[in-house]
C-alpha cells in the first residue's frame, strides 16, 4: 500500500454483503423470489450482457415503493464477518470509506450509508414514478463506470488516483482495480480478478483487510 491512499472503496456483494446477491435476498422477503429464479434460470440459458441483466432485474422491482419503507431489510442484511468494525476502523484511522456497487440500486444504497456510516456509496441507478419502482434503469454501474466513479468522487475532493485503494470480488472490479494505487480481491471468484489487483484475501472476516492498511 502507498501512503498517499485516502479513500477506500469496497464492492458490496461477497465483500460488505456475506452473499452473492444482496438483491436477491431483499426480493425473496418482498414476494419476488419467483421472479428472481425466473431470471437466473434465463441467465443460465442465455447470454446476457451486463445491461441486459439489470434492466431485467429491474424489472422485477417495477410497482415497489421507493418510500424507504423497506429501508429495515438493507439495514438487516448479513453483512460479512468483521464489516462493521472494519469499517469504523478505517474511518477511525483517517481514510474515506464508501461503497461502489453493480448489484444494488440508489434506493438500497441510502440505508446501507446509514448502518454503517459509509462516506459514499454509488450504485445502478433504477427509475421510479409516482412513489414506486417504474421498471426503468437510468444509469448502469458496470466495471467501466466503477473506474469512472472512483476518479470522479477523487477529482471532486481535489486528489489524484493515487489515493485510490479498492476492495472487490468480481470481473466487474478489474477496471477499477486499474485505478486504484492499491487494490485488494477479497475472495475473488476468477484468476483475472486476482491478476488484476495488488494482494489477494481469502477470508470470511473483512477485517482482515486492515493489516494493509495504517493510520493516516
Amino acid at each position: 500500500m502507498t501512503s498517499d491512499i485516502r479513500i477506500i472503496s469496497l464492492d458490496l456483494d461477497g465483500v460488505i454483503f456475506d452473499g452473492e446477491s444482496a438483491s436477491f435476498v431483499i426480493g425473496q422477503q418482498l414476494g419476488l423470489a419467483e421472479k428472481y429464479m425466473a431470471l437466473f434460470q434465463k441467465m443460465q440459458q442465455e447470454t446476457m450482457t451486463f445491461e441486459e441483466l439489470v434492466k431485467e432485474g429491474a424489472m422485477i422491482w417495477h410497482g415497489i415503493p421507493v418510500d424507504g419503507r423497506y429501508d429495515s431489510l438493507v439495514e438487516s442484511l448479513p453483512l460479512m464477518t468483521g464489516t462493521e468494525e472494519a469499517v469504523l476502523t478505517l474511518k477511525d484511522w483517517g481514510y474515506t470509506v464508501g461503497c461502489i456497487s453493480s448489484g444494488v440500486s440508489q434506493f438500497f444504497t441510502a440505508p446501507l450509508v446509514r448502518r454503517l456510516h459509509l462516506d459514499f456509496a454509488y450504485s445502478n441507478v433504477l427509475g421510479s414514478k409516482d412513489g414506486v419502482h417504474d421498471g426503468t434503469v437510468t444509469y448502469f454501474m458496470d466495471s467501466p463506470q466503477k473506474a469512472e466513479t472512483i476518479l470522479r468522487h477523487v477529482d471532486e475532493k481535489g486528489l489524484s488516483r493515487k489515493s485510490i485503494a479498492s476492495v472487490g470480488n468480481g470481473m466487474n472490479d478489474i477496471e477499477l482495480f486499474r485505478v486504484s494505487a492499491f487494490s485488494i480481491a477479497f475472495n475473488p471468484v476468477h484468476e483475472l480478478v486476482t491478476e488484476a489487483a495488488t494482494v489477494k484475501v481469502e477470508s470470511n472476516d473483512l477485517r482482515s483487510i486492515l493489516p494493509y492498511f495504517e493510520r493516516t
